[in-house]
Formats: structure tokens, sequence, C-alpha cells
């Protein structure tokens, strides 16, 4: 059993004090990055506020704040008094302006709102939340190095810390990348037609976006710990399910399996707790990322789908080249919706497949507790069995709703109603509108 997983022979496995090493090494970029974005507000990994830190903290969030509003304040009185885009351009034509001016409707006057602040809501909201639940935080690395101490005292099985260190920075450079592509292209603050652009834009969706994305990434990575330790105790169990073939095993192989079950069901009991410490410290999070993750992907399949039925209804008069630029700017505005799509099911299929991981030893546990005739092996079985069904490791956002595959399709069914609603109500409430700028003559 030494060095299953290690990358080492058996006789190298390593010892406890060099898997700390290890992970402490392959945490440091996840922790410069969360410590960038004011989102670590305590040096090391002592439970007490590091008053740099702190002080770090409220700087960001100050600057940040004062920029953001500032830059809305002064976009919304130059569109109020006609200055900087207010007064149409040169080749601003009587059908453009018409155009503008349905766009102007309730929905997408409250969609554009949502733009400008949510971001700056969200970003008060994840910090305040870092900021309350730094002992969490805390007991999640310091629960990640416990159990890897004893994974490598108790099993001599050391987890690949630098497979985990290149998921997370894989992830991370595209998001990011996909980010600022976007972002480059069409500020998603900025997508409504009658409110111009802010040269501003891409500081303030960028530093929101990106923090946000890091928290994701503080979730999702801290998921992956446990869904690898998991895969461990899945393989250590394959392992043991190969050698209970042996008819008759001696008594000193029926005490090792004992023994090795009894050491899986007290990692198990660490795993649970620090499932527990994860739901705890990133549930409210989740809410606030989650909740502006699916209003944005309803606003922007909105906005896509009344361009798109815009451009079809235009087309019997408008040349393909007078329709090319409102079908990129829908391909733009689709490449959003595939970032936050992406987010969405980044988080569900983690915590979806640390929960399979977990569900997985209770039909090896069982598989093993048939081969075998020890009565002690079938004791430790029986307890292990009961320990899976009584401490279960499953993601929720604060116990709202679970975190998996279920809540993916759960989001599509409530974007497709929502949809629906809002095309709805833009058609009843725009649609003598588009009767009399489809009868006006083009200029």
């Amino acid at each position: 059993m030494n060095g299953i997983n290690t990358g080492k022979p058996p006789s190298a496995a390593s010892p406890p004090d060099y898997s700390r090493q290890q992970f402490l090494r392959c945490f440091r970029p996840l922790h410069i990055l969360s410590s960038t974005f004011a989102l670590w507000p305590f040096g090391g990994w002592s439970s007490r506020f590091n008053r740099c830190s702190t002080l770090y903290v409220l700087a960001v969030v100050t600057a940040y704040s004062a920029f953001h509003l500032y830059i809305n304040y002064t976009d919304a009185y130059s569109v109020g008094t006609g200055e900087d885009g207010g007064k149409p351009g040169p080749d601003s034509t009587p059908t453009v302006d018409r155009q503008q001016q349905v766009e102007a409707n309730f929905v997408s006057i409250v969609i554009d709102v949502y733009n400008r602040y949510s971001g700056l809501i969200l970003f008060w909201l994840l910090h305040a939340v870092a900021l309350a639940n730094h002992r969490s935080l805390t007991a999640i690395v310091l629960g990640v190095l416990l159990l890897d101490e004893q994974i490598a005292d108790r099993l001599s099985v050391v987890p690949k810390h630098g497979q985990w260190c290149r998921f997370i920075c894989l992830h991370m450079t595209f998001v990011f990348l996909c980010i600022g592509f976007a972002e480059w292209y069409n500020c998603i603050m900025y997508m409504s037609d009658f409110i111009p652009a802010s040269e501003y834009c891409i500081f303030e969706c960028f530093i929101t976006m990106l923090t946000s994305s890091t928290v994701e990434l503080q979730y999702v990575a801290f998921v992956q710990l446990i869904k690898n330790r998991l895969q461990l105790i899945n393989d250590l169990l394959v392992d043991l399910l190969r050698a209970a073939d042996h008819l008759q095993p001696t008594a000193c192989e029926r005490h090792i399996r004992a023994k090795i079950i009894n050491d899986i069901k007290n990692l198990y009991t660490h795993l649970h707790l620090l499932s527990l410490n994860i739901n705890k410290a990133y549930g409210a999070q989740l809410i606030f990322i989650l909740m502006t993750l699916f209003v944005t992907l309803t606003t922007l399949l909105y906005y896509c789908t009344m361009k798109l039925f815009r451009m079809l209804w235009l087309g019997q008069w408008a040349t393909p080249a007078e329709l090319l630029p409102t079908f990129w700017e829908v391909l733009s505005t689709l490449s959003w919706a595939f970032i936050s799509t992406f987010r969405i099911l980044r988080i569900c299929n983690v915590c979806n497949s640390a929960k399979n991981e977990a569900q997985k030893i209770g039909s090896l546990i069982h598989g093993l507790g048939w081969k075998t005739n020890c009565p002690d092996t079938k004791s430790m079985v029986r307890l292990l069995s009961l320990q899976l069904h009584q401490q279960r490791i499953e993601f929720t956002a604060s116990g709202l709703f679970t975190i998996d595959h279920g809540l993916m399709f759960n989001i599509v069914g409530s974007l497709a109603t929502y949809l629906l609603i809002l095309i709805q109500f833009d058609i009843a409430q725009n649609g003598a509108k588009w009767k009399t700028e489809l009868r006006a003559p083009l200029v």
C-alpha cells in the first residue's frame, strides 16, 4: 500500500513534513492572488487580523468605490446634459435616433442600472463576507494541513499537490483571459444603445469581475482538494478489493485490512469537517455570486434575443452591410453569456464530482464487506457505512440549495421562464413603436 499515487516507489514514500511543504508551495499562487484582491485579510495561517492586511483591504474597497461612483456619476451627468454622446453625431440618422428611442424602454433602463451598480455592490459584499469569515478560511487551510499529515502518517500516501496547483493556474489563466478579451471588445456595463460607453469601463468592470472570479477560484480549489483526497481513498479501497480476492488471507493481512478501514473512517471525519468549513466560509459569497451570474445571464440573453428580433424585422429593408454591426454586437454579447455559463458550470461540476467521489466510497466499502469473512473487517465496514450515511459530504450555499448538476438544470429552466416574461413585457410595451418604425421610410 505504501507509495500509492505518490509518483515514488513504496520505499520512498514521503514523510508528513514533505507533504506540508509541498502543499504550502502549491498554495502560494492562490494565496498571492487572494491577497492582491484583498480577499485574504490576515497574514499567514493565523486567525488573527494583520493590521497591514486589514488596512490594505479598507484602502482597496474605499479607492475602488470612490472611483466607481465618481465615474458613474459623471457618465450619468453627461447623458442627462447631452455631453459626450448625448447629442447625435454627424453619422447619426433619424432612423438610428428612433431606433435608440425604441431601445430606451423600462426593461432596458433597469438592466442598465443593474449593469452599472451590481458589480460595486457585489464587490462590497465579497469583501465584507471575507472579513467576517476569516476564522473559517483559516480553519480550511489548517484542516487541509492536518488531513494531509494524517494521510501521510496513516496510509503513507501523498496527494498530488503539483497537479492541484496546475489545475488552479490553468483555470485562473483561462477565466482571466476570457474576461479580459470580452471586456476589451464589449464592455458589459455599457451594452444599452442609449448610453454612451465610458473610457474607464474596462477598469470598473475588470476589477469587480476578477475579484468575483478569485472567490470562485478559491472555492473551486478547496473543493478540488477534497475531491483529490477522496480519490486517494477510493484508489486505496480498490487495492483492498483486489487483495480480498484471495480465498485464505492470513491473520496479519486481516488485521492490516481492518486497520486501514479504521484509518479511512477517521480520515473521512476530517474530510466531512473540511466540507462543513468550506460551506460556512463561502456560503454567503456563493449566494451573491450565483445570483449575480444568473441575473447577468438573463439580461444578456434578453439583450441578444431582442437584437435578433429587430434584425429580423428590419431585415426587410436594411442591407446585410447595415445589419452586420448589430450581428457582431450579438456575437460579442454571447461571449459574455458563455463566460457566465462556464463560471456557473465550473462551480457545479467540481461540487458534483466531489460528491460522487464520496458516494463511491460507499459502493466500494460494501463490496469489500461482501468479499471478506473476517468479523473485525465486517464490523469496520458497517461502522464506515453508517458514517457515510450520517456524515454526507455535499456542498450548499448557506443551506439554501445544494450545488451540483441539479442546480445547473434549475438555472436553465428559470432562465427560459424569465426570458419569456421579459420578451413578452417588451413586446407588449413597444410593439406599437416597432410597427411605426417599420412603416417609416428610411432616410
